[in-house]
């Protein structure tokens, strides 16, 4: 298990699961993913437009959402833009953001390959 993703507390979440039931993990899964895609896509906006309370304000959140699934990686750049956001300092975290595009794929690999789903692919059975 990589020390920058654990998957401990989805695995427990996910052995709690009656049979039939509609796949909390997948689902918080999905969540994570979707919020993240979104929360780079401002972070990516406001270092290019030099927004540094943008900067913090995004990074704040995606550094919560990580924290709860357990991207630690992720969740350990979050931080570093947020400080550098507090600082001012929007024209220093280009290369973080390169870094952070890049920690939430390979978060995206480990959630897939140690809880053996695609969390993209999952199929909310409540129509959500």
């Amino acid at each position: 298990m990589s020390e920058d993703v654990d998957v401990s507390a989805l695995l427990q979440l996910g052995s709690l699961q009656k049979p039939g039931a509609p796949d909390i993990v997948g689902r918080i899964l999905n969540r994570f993913f979707a919020e993240s895609a979104e929360r780079l896509q401002a972070i990516q906006s406001a270092v290019a437009a030099g927004d540094a309370q943008a900067l913090e304000r995004v990074a704040h959140a995606l550094k919560g959402i990580a924290g709860t699934v357990g991207a630690h990686g992720v969740d350990r750049l979050a931080v570093r833009l947020e400080q550098l956001g507090r600082e001012g300092r929007t024209q220093d975290a280009a290369p973080l953001v390169t870094e952070l595009e890049s920690a939430l794929e390979r978060t995206r690999t480990t959630f897939e390959q140690s809880l053996g789903t695609r969390p993209d692919a999952v199929q909310n059975q409540d129509g959500h």
